[in-house]
């Protein structure tokens, strides 16, 4: 029962509570400004990452890659020793 009149008194009291003036106009700019966002790089950044985070192929592939270009770090590395004999060549 106590509850019950707690919750209706906060209900009453948050019925009585009016918007600011320029409410609707700060709703409208933070619209707009989450859409001009949404254009960033961040924002496109934040996406892959999200992405890459929430599916195990895409990560396993991002591995993959990583593998594959130190493995053709380590290739240049030697054919440029082989070829020209010492490493400061």
């Amino acid at each position: 029962m106590k509850s019950e009149k707690l919750y209706e008194a906060w209900k009453e009291t948050r019925r009585k509570v009016v918007p600011s003036e320029n409410f609707i106009n700060k709703v409208v700019n933070q619209a707009y400004e989450y859409e001009q966002e949404k254009k960033t790089q961040s924002h496109v950044m934040k996406r892959l990452i999200d992405f890459v985070s929430a599916h195990p192929f895409a990560q396993a592939a991002l591995i993959a890659m990583g593998v594959m270009s130190g493995f053709m770090r380590m290739f240049v590395v030697i054919i440029t020793i082989l070829n020209n004999g010492d490493i400061n060549g």
